[in-house]
């Protein structure tokens, strides 16, 4: 017996969501960061990272592995019920944001890593 309730049907969407928002917070990280760097060549000096550069590195990063998470429990949901994730458009969608997801969260990864690296140029002066 298959459940074909609407919810059933339409879970599939939050994986490209996720997926999306993944991009979303990465895009955030870039804004904050140039305006951060900005900041300190005004100030001349090195500033300490803000809360914004954490919250979105951090929270594409999770977006990203929640939706690997999420695709994983519906993979297994299915199996459970001998279908496939790709069944319906909801699922070829949620397959097609796996297949971009995974390299982004590579991505999230390396810039959460470059969040606690020393500055590459070193410390900025405007001597």
């Amino acid at each position: 017996m298959t459940d074909t309730s609407t919810s059933t049907r339409r879970s599939p969407l939050l994986v490209p969501l996720f997926a999306l928002l993944g991009v979303g917070g990465l895009t955030a990280y870039s804004k904050a960061d140039d305006a951060h760097v900005a900041a300190e060549w005004a100030h001349c000096g090195d500033l300490p990272l803000t809360w914004q550069i954490y919250l979105s590195a951090y929270g594409a990063l999770a977006c990203g592995v929640l939706a690997l998470a999420l695709f994983w429990w519906l993979a297994r949901r299915a199996r459970r019920r001998d279908t496939w994730v790709g069944d319906s458009w909801p699922g070829k969608l949620a397959i097609a944001a796996l297949v971009v997801d995974v390299p982004l969260v590579a991505l999230q990864f390396f810039v959460v890593w470059y969040l606690y690296q020393p500055s590459p140029g070193g410390p900025i002066s405007c001597v």
